[in-house]
């Protein structure tokens, strides 16, 4: 079947990216859809207006485009979802939680991966190396294994499962294709660095990263983000009132963890209270009178948006650290299985 070009005119920032549109018009005419429910990330958002238009041109149906902040494909638009016949969700993989009603289109980016690889070859100090990516790339990791080859390098790729579809693929709360392997450092393709770091923590290892889109290639540092979080901690350490953050998104709520906390701070003497939100935002904990947070949402609330909040956050295991569960050694990066 034929693939979309998903752009969005010639000057888009957004285009490049390879979206199966063909897949969604055929579901849309089998199902007889008449409502479909668009959903997409920050990066893709500017695109959903031209989706939209293509999918009521060749099927009839009327579009309504979530326009609320979306996180992932832990954080379908449920309310959408009940409105609609159909819903699109783009730009993410399927981790097996949302209504039966949801459809996710992946979005791949069109980078070739071997010049970017060629150059981290020679960052690599081992010969057997874990290789991992985001959604964006998993199509390409067969290029990768290649270039690595050429230069006497053996990449692995960590088994799929769980909430993970597809092998050597991490996401920003799973880091389990990541820890199946026996190897002593890392490569991971892609941008930004907190899927490194999340690599990096959960293994212990060396991890580099080359990312596609600048061509650049550097080795992950995890020690300033740990000072920032032992900071954290320790300012925690000056507070009696924790709200207990529980998330209203099918794939970051944890009820029973969220329950857990709130009676190891009890048991220490903390005021705990369980609040459960859609969008976690500073105003609102504040405005609840809260001192500091633990959050069992999605582990970038903590990690990645700590300077947005005045008060600390803290991650579920940083929490146990707080309250003499777990010692600062034994430090662990949140995940979601």
């Amino acid at each position: 079947m034929a693939r979309a070009l998903l752009t969005t005119g010639s000057n888009s920032s957004f285009s490049g990216y390879d979206l199966d549109l063909d897949k969604a018009i055929d579901l849309i005419q089998k199902s007889g859809a008449r409502w479909v429910g668009l959903q997409a990330p920050e990066g893709l958002k500017r695109a959903t207006p031209a989706v939209a238009r293509q999918i009521e041109e060749k099927t009839g149906a009327k579009v309504i485009i979530s326009g609320d902040p979306c996180f992932g494909a832990c954080d379908v638009d449920m309310r959408l979802a009940r409105e609609v016949d159909l819903m699109l969700h783009l730009g993410h993989a399927d981790i097996g939680i949302g209504p039966d009603n949801v459809i996710f289109l992946e979005a791949r980016m069109k980078e070739d991966l071997r010049d970017v690889v060629d150059k981290a070859a020679n960052f690599l100090k081992a010969k057997r190396v874990g290789v991992t990516t985001t959604i964006q790339h998993v199509h390409k990791l067969d290029q990768v294994l290649e270039a690595l080859k050429k230069h006497g390098i053996e990449g692995l790729l960590g088994p799929a499962g769980g909430r993970v579809k597809y092998p050597g693929q991490v996401l920003g709360c799973s880091y389990s294709t990541a820890r199946a392997l026996d190897v002593e450092e890392y490569l991971f393709i892609g941008t930004g660095q907190f899927h490194p770091l999340g690599i990096a923590l959960a293994t212990g290892k060396r991890v580099v990263i080359a990312d596609p889109v600048t061509g650049e290639v550097s080795e992950i540092d995890t020690d300033p983000m740990l000072r920032r979080r032992f900071g954290a901690i320790s300012r925690a350490g000056e507070v009696k009132r924790f709200a207990v953050l529980i998330s209203k998104k099918p794939g970051q709520k944890r009820m029973e963890l969220a329950e857990r906390l709130k009676a190891l701070g009890e048991a220490r003497g903390l005021e705990m209270f369980l609040v459960c939100l859609d969008n976690i935002e500073p105003d609102r904990l504040l405005n609840l009178g809260a001192e500091a947070a633990v959050s069992t949402a999605c582990p970038r609330v903590a990690l990645d948006d700590a300077a947005k909040y005045r008060i600390p956050i803290l991650t579920p295991p940083e929490f146990e650290v707080f309250v003499g569960e777990r010692v600062w050694e034994d430090y662990e990066f949140d995940e979601i299985e």
